[in-house]
């Protein structure tokens, strides 16, 4: 399949570089080393070289660094750890919190302040491993968390409403929701910094521990700990370092009510619409041309509203094409969604649910999953066709906040 051109679109900016850890169980390393790693081999990654001195700014994600690590001010453990005296900043948008931190970065470089600026995403978690349920409830409404929810009991609220709601119960819903979860299994085998490397099928999932119905064990994404990095340079600048750039034309960030009982309804993310409907006008494309996506699939019923918060199936409609391209699926790699013809592959490395979730991480790391996609060298789980837009879709909290990100490989042909 030929990749589609874009045209005459003016970029906010250009990833020349990435980076990113293993994501798992990190015991034995700090955070700020594991930022210093992904960091450096963002650096590294920049085909005609780019000087520590180069870099005039860092935007940094993390949600819970101070409650995990005890520790505060980032920016000083940083500057220690870089040897500079640059202007770093640290955002906090829980789960987005990589994906917000991205987009504050690329409005710096299209408002011209700076050259060449680092964002970085990590996290630590598995050290509050026994604790971390409650410390992730600090992204919720306070009425929530004091009624007893938990994060996967307000998306299993949604997800009740979802099947309840446009599937009336049909046991192919409940399949296609468990089927989200094996496809991403699927594409993580062959990733070699995924946390779950393993294949699992939808019977697998839909026998797992029931958590809070009628989410189950392998629904949920992991508990991680890693980091990402990459590097924004202005559009104009990207040759300089780069044959290959990849350049950012769309980049939005929404917010909405961060409770479910203030929302206008639960069987979708108003803030993943919104954010998708302004960041596909502002580059004049239609979701319909994308052929990779990064989803944010804290849960699997979180993949399902996605594809119709974003206009790829009809509302109500995205479990039933989830199951009929799943079970019709031949191939050996990647397994696509169709509708009408067209193919999405969504999350090509197993994206949060194998792939792995420290949180502050995850935004950063679906733009280093896209940028290797893009350019051809994402390795063993590259996506076997010419690829040139990519989109990148982070949500906090249940959808208090979302960012989304539109890449491409080729402009002004």
């Amino acid at each position: 399949m030929n990749a589609p051109t874009f045209c005459n679109v003016e970029p906010y900016a250009a990833i020349i570089g990435s980076g990113r850890t293993a994501f798992g169980e990190q015991w034995y390393k700090d955070p700020e080393k594991l930022m210093m790693e992904a960091g450096i081999k963002a650096v590294e990654s920049v085909d005609f070289g780019l000087g520590r001195s180069d870099i005039q700014a860092c935007y940094f994600g993390s949600f819970l660094y101070q409650t995990t690590n005890k520790l505060a001010l980032v920016s000083g453990y940083m500057a220690r750890e870089l040897g500079v005296n640059i202007p770093m900043n640290t955002t906090e948008a829980a789960c987005a919190s990589g994906g917000s931190a991205f987009y504050n970065a690329c409005i710096a470089i299209k408002s011209g302040i700076y050259n060449v600026v680092l964002v970085g995403g990590f996290e630590k978690m598995t050290d509050r491993s026994g604790k971390i349920i409650d410390d992730l409830m600090f992204a919720s409404d306070p009425y929530e968390f004091n009624a007893g929810f938990t994060f996967p009991s307000l998306y299993a609220t949604m997800m009740a409403k979802y099947i309840a709601e446009y599937s009336h119960g049909d046991q192919r819903c409940i399949k296609a929701l468990a089927q989200i979860a094996s496809k991403n299994h699927h594409h993580a085998v062959n990733n070699e910094n995924a946390q779950f490397r393993r294949k699992i099928n939808e019977i697998d999932v839909l026998k797992s521990p029931l958590i809070a119905d009628p989410i189950r064990l392998l629904h949920c994404s992991p508990i991680s700990d890693g980091a990402a990095a990459v590097i924004l340079t202005k559009p104009e600048l990207a040759k300089k370092y780069t044959d290959t750039p990849i350049y950012v034309i769309g980049s939005q960030q929404v917010t909405d009510d961060i409770s479910l009982y203030t929302r206008e309804s639960i069987t979708g993310i108003k803030a993943t619409k919104l954010a998708v409907d302004k960041a596909l006008n502002m580059t004049g494309i239609s979701i319909k041309n994308l052929q990779i996506a990064e989803v944010h699939d804290c849960f699997t019923i979180e993949e399902a509203m996605f594809l119709e918060d974003s206009g790829f199936y009809e509302k109500g409609k995205a479990w039933e094409g989830i199951y009929e391209s799943y079970e019709s699926f031949k191939g050996l790699k990647h397994i696509p969604y169709v509708k009408d013809g067209k193919e999405l592959i969504v999350n090509s490395g197993g994206g949060l649910k194998a792939d792995g979730h420290p949180v502050g991480a995850t935004g950063v790391r679906q733009i280093h999953e896209c940028f290797n996609q893009l350019r051809g060298e994402a390795g063993m789980h590259q996506v076997d066709r010419d690829l040139n837009l990519a989109l990148c879709h982070n949500i906090g909290g249940t959808g208090g906040i979302a960012t989304v990100h539109i890449l491409a490989r080729d402009i002004h042909e």
